[in-house]
C-alpha cells in the first residue's frame, strides 16, 4: 500500500517537472529566451510557442505560432531584432525586447506583471499577484484572430507588409468599428471600405467560436451577423485561424492536427480579389481569371514605380495635353471597369458612341466605364484606381485615353546625354536646395502637403508667381516649383539664368527628379541609385503621379 502511493507520489512529481521543463505552466520574472537558442515558452499541449522567429533575412520577431506542425505565426511585434536579442520578463514585471548590447528595442508590456503564460488557445496572458490578466496576446492582435478570441469594438487586425520577411505595418485593414461595421479598407487611401458588414448596431464584436470554429457578429448575447453559417472543419481534429492577408482579404484557414500537409482556406471575406481596392496600386491593372492569385500590370501607356513589384503603382511617363485629339487613342476594354468611387460625372441613357464621344470631348478626364446594361456612362476622376478585369467586372466596358506617343514607343530611355557641368551642378544646387527647403518646412510645422498646395493653386496656376509677394506657405520651395511645373512656367524658376535655359530640357528633367524625391507618399520616393540613374539619363524621368493628376485639374481651371 505504502509502496503504491510512494509510486504514486514519483510519477506525479516527474509529470511537474516534465510539465514545468518542455511546457513550462507558469514563467516567472527573471526569465528570458536568447535569439537563436532555439528556446521557447510553451503551451502545456505544446499546440503554440512564445519566443524568437526567425525571419528568412536572418533577424528576429517576438512571435507566437503553431508548436506541432510547419511554424506559422498567429501573433507578432513588427520591431525585428538581430541574433542574440532577448526577451526578457524583468524583476520589476515587465516584458521586453534587448539588443545584445542590453539596449531595450521594444517594450511589450511596461506595467507589473507576477507570472505570465503561454495557454493551448494561442494566448499569451501575463498576470499580477491576485493573478488577474494584465496582458494578452489577444487583446493585441496583429493579423489573425484565433478560436475562443474576440475583436472588441475599434480593434484592427493590419496586414503585414509583402514579402517572406516584411511584417511591417502592411496596406489593409479589418476593423471593428464602435459603430457595429465590420470592415476591410486599404487606410492608405481613405478607403471607406471594399468589403463591410453593414450592421450599424452599438457595442459590437467579432467572436470566433472556440467549439464551432464560426465566426460571428455579436451585440450583447445576441447574434447580429454571422460571417460563416456551417461549421467548416472539427475543432478538435483541425487548428483554425483567420488573417488579413497581404493581399487585403480576410480569410480562414483549417489544419488537420496529425496528417495535415497545408493549410486549406474554408472561408473568405472577399471572392474576387481584384475587388480588393488598390490591390496594384495608383494607375495598376488588376487581373484575376482563377479569383485566386492576382496579376498586376500597368494600364497602357504608364510605367511601374518599381519594376520589381508592379503591385506598387504606375505613373505616367510624360504629360500629355488630353484637349488635343491627336495626342491620344480611345482604347476599349471589354469586361473591364475602374472601380474606386472616382465618378466623375454620370451620363444616363446613353448609347456606346456616345460615351465614346463625351470622353473624347472632355479635357479633364483620361477614363471612364459603360454599362451595357444600364446604359450609362461613368467619367472616372483621377488618378486612376482598380482598373481590373475579373468576374466583377463582367458587363463592363473600359475607356482609356492612350497617349499616342507611348503607343507608337517614342518614349526611349537617353543615352549618353551631354551638357554643360555647370549647368548640371547649378541644376544639382537646385534640387537640393527643394528638398531642404522641404523638410526644414516640415520640421518647423505640420501641415498636408496637399492642401497648402492645393488651396493657392488656382490662384497661381496661370501666373506661377515668383514670391516675391507671397504668403508664408509660398516660401517653401517644392511648392513654388510644383505649382510652375503644374502651370506649364518652369522657366520663371531659372529665367535670370541665361545658361540653364540654353540646357533648359536638362533642368525640366532635373526638377521633376526634385518633385519625385519630396513626394508626399514615401512609397513614391526614389531610392538614393535610383536617383542616380535618373540624373545620368540611365533611367526616363517619369512625371511623379501628384504633378501629373493637378497638370489635369489645371487643364479645366
Amino acid at each position: 500500500m505504502s509502496f503504491t502511493m510512494l509510486l504514486t507520489c514519483i510519477l506525479a512529481l516527474l509529470s511537474l517537472s516534465h510539465l514545468n521543463g518542455l511546457h513550462a505552466i507558469e514563467i516567472e520574472p527573471n526569465s528570458s529566451i536568447t535569439a537563436g537558442s532555439n528556446s521557447t515558452w510553451k503551451s502545456p499541449s505544446g499546440d503554440f510557442e512564445f519566443g524568437f522567429y526567425a525571419l528568412p533575412s536572418g533577424l528576429f520577431l517576438v512571435g507566437i505560432w503553431y508548436g506541432r506542425i510547419p511554424e506559422t505565426l498567429v501573433w507578432y511585434s513588427s520591431t525585428s531584432v538581430e541574433p542574440n536579442s532577448q526577451i526578457q520578463f524583468t524583476s520589476a514585471g515587465q516584458l521586453v525586447v534587448a539588443h545584445p548590447d542590453g539596449s531595450i528595442a521594444q517594450n511589450i508590456f511596461s506595467g507589473a506583471a507576477s507570472s505570465a503564460q503561454m495557454r493551448d488557445d494561442g494566448n499569451f496572458v501575463m498576470k499580477n499577484s491576485n493573478l488577474r490578466p494584465v496582458w494578452e496576446s489577444f487583446n493585441s492582435p496583429a493579423n489573425t484572430i484565433l478560436p475562443g478570441q474576440t475583436l472588441q469594438s475599434n480593434q484592427i487586425l493590419y496586414s503585414k507588409g509583402k514579402g517572406d520577411s516584411n511584417y511591417s505595418l502592411g496596406n489593409y485593414m479589418l476593423q471593428m468599428q464602435r459603430d457595429g461595421n465590420l470592415l476591410l479598407k486599404a487606410y492608405h487611401w481613405s478607403d471607406p471600405a471594399y468589403w463591410y458588414t453593414s450592421t450599424l448596431t452599438p457595442n459590437v464584436s467579432l467572436v470566433f467560436n472556440a467549439t464551432t470554429a464560426l465566426m460571428y457578429l455579436v451585440s450583447g448575447n445576441r447574434i447580429t451577423y454571422s460571417l460563416s453559417n456551417t461549421p467548416p472543419t472539427s475543432v478538435k481534429d483541425y487548428y483554425h485561424r483567420a488573417t488579413i492577408d497581404e493581399n487585403g482579404n480576410f480569410q480562414q484557414y483549417a489544419y488537420h492536427k496529425r496528417n495535415g500537409t497545408e493549410w486549406r482556406r474554408v472561408w473568405r471575406a472577399v471572392e474576387d480579389p481584384c475587388r480588393v481596392n488598390a490591390i496594384c496600386g495608383v494607375y495598376g491593372f488588376c487581373t484575376s481569371p482563377s479569383n485566386e492569385s492576382v496579376k498586376c500590370e500597368c494600364i497602357p501607356g504608364y510605367i511601374p514605380m518599381d519594376h520589381q513589384d508592379v503591385s506598387k503603382g504606375c505613373h505616367p511617363p510624360a504629360v500629355i495635353n488630353y484637349c488635343a485629339e491627336i495626342n491620344f487613342k480611345l482604347q476599349v476594354f471589354e469586361d473591364t471597369d475602374f472601380q474606386f468611387n472616382t465618378d466623375f460625372f454620370r451620363l444616363a441613357n446613353v448609347t456606346f458612341q456616345g460615351c465614346k464621344k463625351a470622353v473624347t470631348d472632355d479635357c479633364n478626364i483620361v477614363a471612364a466605364t459603360y454599362n451595357t446594361l444600364t446604359s450609362t456612362c461613368v467619367k472616372k476622376s483621377l488618378p486612376l484606381l482598380n482598373a481590373r478585369n475579373s468576374s466583377s467586372s463582367k458587363g463592363q466596358i473600359a475607356l482609356l485615353k492612350v497617349p499616342n506617343t507611348v503607343e507608337s514607343g517614342t518614349f526611349e530611355v537617353p543615352k549618353n546625354k551631354s551638357f554643360n557641368v555647370r549647368v548640371f551642378l547649378k541644376v544639382l544646387l537646385a534640387v537640393t536646395a527643394t528638398l531642404a527647403c522641404f523638410f526644414g518646412a516640415f520640421a518647423v510645422y505640420y501641415h498636408p502637403f496637399t492642401q497648402r498646395l492645393t488651396r493657392r493653386t488656382k490662384r497661381h496656376i496661370e501666373s506661377c508667381e515668383d514670391g516675391k509677394n507671397s504668403e508664408d506657405d509660398d516660401l517653401v520651395l517644392s511648392n513654388w516649383i510644383l505649382r510652375c511645373v503644374v502651370s506649364r512656367k518652369l522657366e520663371v524658376v531659372v529665367r535670370h539664368d541665361s545658361e540653364v535655359l540654353n540646357d533648359f530640357k536638362r533642368f525640366e528633367e532635373m526638377a521633376l527628379v526634385g518633385l519625385w524625391c519630396v513626394h508626399p507618399n514615401p512609397a513614391f520616393r526614389p531610392s538614393i541609385k535610383q536617383v542616380m540613374q535618373m540624373l545620368d539619363g540611365t533611367v526616363e524621368v517619369g512625371v511623379p503621379p501628384l504633378v501629373h493628376d493637378l497638370m489635369m485639374v489645371g487643364q479645366g481651371l
